[in-house]
């Protein structure tokens, strides 16, 4: 169990990068609950990227079990992303179903109506109400 240290799950922060691929920045708080992933996802390998963020919510699911806030400000995901994201919101919706508290505040730019709706379809293929919360890009 890499995320132990002295019987306390550890929390997994990950600074995004950008180059040929981009990844977001992601920070995954065990004692708050609080979680989130910024920025852009456009990775060949996406299993090597998402599979540890996985590996963590199962965790979390298991051992902790408090609620769980994800907060997901996105501007843009590629095809392969999309597939693990859905994976880590079916992650969260099995934690609910086992009677887990969940929250889903999914960020996107007030003028990007293709993002909302990938994220409304998110919520509607994992069961899962999203709080859609619209922002102004800074340019």
């Amino acid at each position: 169990m890499p995320y132990h240290l002295d019987n306390h799950m550890r929390n997994y922060y990950l600074e995004g990068s950008s180059g040929v691929f981009l990844t977001p920045s992601v920070k995954l708080n065990a004692d708050t609950g609080i979680c989130e992933m910024v920025g852009e996802s456009y990775l060949e390998n996406t299993a090597d990227f998402y599979d540890p963020i996985l590996d963590w919510i199962e965790e979390y699911v298991q051992e902790v079990r408090r609620p769980l806030i994800f907060n997901i400000k996105l501007t843009y995901f590629n095809t392969s992303s999309s597939k693990s994201i859905l994976d880590i919101m079916l992650g969260l919706r099995k934690f609910q179903t086992e009677g887990g508290q969940v929250t889903i505040n999914w960020y996107y730019p007030d003028d990007d109506l293709d993002l909302l709706a990938e994220a409304e379809d998110f919520s509607e293929d994992c069961h899962i109400p999203f709080n859609m919360i619209a922002y102004k890009l800074d340019y």
